[in-house]
């Protein structure tokens, strides 16, 4: 699963982690081995049209419309467990965004969150990756 932060840095070549995303998820891309969240495609819309503009950032997003990546959905039906974990969680420091994540994760078997967001790795039951920390560890 590929987190918001992630694509921004992906799509935003302003932002100083955009180099070392692009190098860690290209071959990602190329592989079709990626998740997205219907919640996260919104999220990322939303940032690219917000700082892209309208035009660059519908060009963008269409990204997700290909096909290639496996699109997890929240519904209304997981808003008990998002509760529960919400109870349990939140003072990790993550919000309900957070929680609709692990909740798309934990119900296709997924365990490998792609992410630069630190309070993840409160979580046991998942393995996350950040692109950004291991480009600067070489």
């Amino acid at each position: 699963m590929v987190d918001s932060n992630i694509w921004a840095y992906y799509f935003d070549a302003n932002l100083p982690e955009h180099k070392s995303v692009v190098s860690f998820l290209d071959p990602q891309i190329i592989s079709g081995n990626i998740a997205v969240s219907t919640i996260i495609i919104v999220e990322v819309a939303h940032y690219l049209f917000k700082r892209l503009g309208s035009i660059e950032g519908f060009e963008k997003s269409n990204i997700f419309q290909l096909g290639q990546f496996e699109t997890l959905e929240f519904t209304s039906r997981d808003l008990d467990e998002l509760l529960a974990i919400m109870k349990r969680v939140s003072h990790f420091g993550l919000g309900g965004r957070d929680v609709t994540i692990l909740i798309c994760m934990k119900k296709a078997g997924i365990t490998r969150l792609v992410t630069h967001d630190q309070s993840f790795r409160r979580i046991k039951d998942i393995e996350v990756i950040d692109p950004v920390v291991l480009d600067s560890l070489d």
